[in-house]
């Protein structure tokens, strides 16, 4: 029985339920908030990034390896882009700057603008 499953899945005819891979996701990031992975996961599904219907065998060799990566981007981003803001606030409070001019900015701030010292 289990050759014959391996067989199926080897053809992907086993699919992988989108809550099997939402658990898998949370659980390859579990050193963050469960609530913040599910974010990031419910906004690739609904950008069409992550898809619902893979097989088994589509998902470790293709899809899941590149989603992972994409979430591991989208934090790093995300992670890179907050330091900055914290860092500026820090600055900002050292300089009496009005809190609401502060917050007005970093609203504004768009992380495709932010030079990393790496790029340099």
């Amino acid at each position: 029985m289990a050759y014959y499953q391996e067989m199926m899945d080897y053809y992907g005819s086993i699919m992988k339920s989108d809550s099997e891979i939402d658990t898998e996701l949370i659980s390859r990031f579990r050193d963050y908030n469960e609530f913040y992975i599910e974010k990031i996961i419910n906004d690739l599904r609904r950008e069409q990034i992550l898809t619902s219907g893979h097989s088994i065998s589509g998902w470790m060799v293709f899809v899941g390896k590149y989603t992972v990566n994409k979430m591991k981007k989208i934090i790093s981003d995300q992670t890179r882009l907050n330091l900055q803001k914290l860092q500026f606030m820090k600055y900002a409070k050292e300089n009496n700057i009005d809190n609401d001019i502060c917050q007005m900015i970093c609203d504004k701030i768009d992380s495709q603008l932010i030079i990393v010292k790496d790029e340099l």
